[in-house]
């Protein structure tokens, strides 16, 4: 099983403290840090890890997750809907892979790569 756990100052809410994403494989004992300072790039690019590298174990959020959203962090949960051309969604109740977006806007899965510093050339 592999677990995505986000590292930050949990319980102070008045500085979350982010600093990065982890992703713990428990087939070959590896912690894989994302550490780029920005939670959207981090969290991105850990997604795009696991898709790359075609991660062959169930995925889960560690609680980390959810407490870093509700301790009050400014990002919002988009799902990338894959089933004909890649869209970003913001309805909670579609399925998708997660990704998160700065707090009150919702960049389109275009826009998102951008902001992530994934172009293709």
């Amino acid at each position: 099983m592999a677990v995505i756990g986000i590292n930050y100052d949990d319980g102070n809410k008045k500085k979350l403290g982010y600093e990065s994403v982890s992703l713990s494989l428990m087939l070959n004992d590896e912690d894989i840090l994302f550490n780029t300072g920005d939670f959207v790039k981090d969290w991105y690019d850990c997604i795009k890890y696991v898709i790359i590298n075609e991660i062959d174990e169930p995925i889960m959020h560690s609680s980390s997750v959810d407490h870093f959203i509700m301790d009050g962090a400014p990002y919002d949960s988009a799902h990338l809907n894959t089933e004909s051309t890649p869209i970003l969604e913001y309805n909670k109740k579609i399925k998708g892979i997660e990704f998160f977006v700065k707090e009150g806007t919702k960049p389109t899965w275009e826009e998102l790569k951008l902001i992530c510093g994934d172009i293709k050339k």
